[in-house]
């Protein structure tokens, strides 16, 4: 009796004991699980708060640890907190910001081709000294400074080839070019980011280089070189000097003794037209390109469609739209007399009309406007004169008075020929209304105002 009641008190004090065990196991387990359902919900709170901190534009509440990388481009900052970091992207290639596991790389990180179009671009030394230039000049010391219409400084630039030979370059005077057309201008800053360099070697010598530089203001760094370039666009500042633009982001540069256009868009630089031209120009009022080819014809490009006209052989004078097609005047110059002929050819390269020994042809919507010794002539596109020829005071002018003036009033046609070519103002108008070309009336010695 007594072990076995003796053994019956063991077996139950032992069976108490595992109880006690299981109970601590079981309270162990669910303390661990409420730490570690505690940990999540926190962890997810954190996360949530996190997310709404990221949508509102500010940092994780905890960033154990943060980092900036720069590019050519821009930089990337990366604030790291408990799992997941943000990363902000403030470059050309990608302006973006994300929210993202710890482990996330960063995008486009190997996108740095920006210069590997042309691996042999010179390097800007950034640790030049730029000298005091408190009353803005435009160079100081070597210095290039530029900037901005508010005369804000964009930023700087250090003669590489020499010591002081460089300049903001000045647009290209070409053979083919009008004779009114303006030279030695220079070419503007673009978009307050871009600005074509002259840099020069050995200057006013025979062994002189000059490089044209693409300079890009804001990445400090030069993004192009070229021989020359010229200007598409004219513009003029608040004190009426002009400088000269580019078409949108295309400019018409020369490479190998040939013209082409290259465009540039957030700092890349890339070729829109090969260099195969021995001649480019720009008309700007059509906004259409004029080619001169290798075999010295001439060819018409609209550069938003990419359509070519077909070639011609004479020099382009001028260009028009008429019922969506492109008309082209062309001429060819009798060096003897300077007179010249000149034929009007749609964008096939079909000639329509031809003048011989004219002075000028000039197109219009419902007619075409040529001068022959001292008179006018209006016609149509068949060639017939719609109007009686008009008697001019001159058609040479030595100053910048014009032989005469169009204007257009709804269906009227106002043609005014000035008395002299000295500003006396006093002009002849004749009004002609362009239903029928009846002459509506004549109006003598008329003082004009502008």
């Amino acid at each position: 009796m007594f072990n076995g009641t003796a053994g019956s008190m063991y077996e139950e004090i032992e069976e108490a004991r595992r109880i006690k065990l299981r109970k601590r196991k079981i309270m162990r387990k669910r303390i661990t699980a409420i730490v570690i359902l505690l940990i999540i919900v926190s962890y997810l709170l954190l996360l949530l708060n996190d997310i709404r901190r990221y949508f509102n534009g500010e940092h994780p509440l905890i960033t154990i640890s943060y980092s900036s990388k720069d590019y050519d481009d821009g930089k990337v900052e990366t604030y790291y907190s408990i799992g997941w970091l943000f990363r902000y992207y403030t470059r050309e290639t990608i302006n973006d910001t994300e929210i993202k596991p710890f482990w996330s790389p960063i995008r486009f990180d190997s996108t740095l081709n920006r210069f590997a179009s042309d691996p042999n671009l010179p390097e800007i030394d950034e640790n030049y000294v730029v000298p005091d230039n408190i009353s803005k000049q435009s160079k100081v010391n070597g210095v290039l400074f530029f900037y901005d219409k508010d005369e804000n400084l964009l930023g700087t630039y250090k003669c590489l080839l020499s010591e002081n030979d460089c300049e903001i370059a000045l647009s290209s005077k070409e053979d083919d070019d009008k004779q009114n057309r303006p030279s030695n201008i220079q070419m503007s800053i673009i978009e307050n980011r871009y600005v074509f360099v002259a840099d020069y070697k050995s200057k006013n010598t025979q062994a002189e280089e000059k490089h044209i530089y693409l300079y890009d203001i804001v990445a400090k760094h030069i993004i192009a070189q070229y021989q020359d370039v010229r200007y598409t666009v004219l513009e003029r500042d608040e004190d009426n000097k002009m400088f000269g633009t580019i078409d949108s982001s295309k400019y018409i540069v020369k490479k190998n003794d040939r013209w082409g256009i290259d465009e540039v868009i957030k700092g890349k630089v890339a070729n829109f037209e090969d260099y195969k031209y021995k001649y480019i120009n720009y008309d700007e009022e059509n906004k259409l390109y004029i080619f001169k080819d290798e075999t010295n014809q001439w060819i018409v490009m609209n550069a938003n469609t990419r359509a070519y006209s077909s070639p011609i052989t004479e020099t382009i004078d001028s260009l028009y739209y008429k019922n969506d097609k492109i008309y082209i005047i062309a001429y060819v110059k009798n060096e003897n007399t300077l007179r010249k002929t000149y034929y009007l050819y749609n964008q096939d390269a079909v000639n329509v009309l031809s003048k011989d020994d004219i002075d000028d042809l000039k197109a219009y919507d419902k007619f075409l406007a040529y001068t022959k010794d001292d008179y006018l002539y209006i016609i149509d596109y068949d060639g017939k004169e719609v109007i009686s020829k008009i008697k001019l005071e001159f058609t040479i002018s030595y100053t910048n008075i014009k032989p005469y003036t169009i204007k257009l009033m709804g269906n009227t046609l106002i043609i005014s020929t000035p008395k002299e070519q000295s500003a006396t103002h006093l002009t002849t108008e004749y009004y002609y209304n362009m239903e029928d070309w009846t002459l509506i009336r004549t109006r003598d010695n008329v003082k004009e105002t502008t």
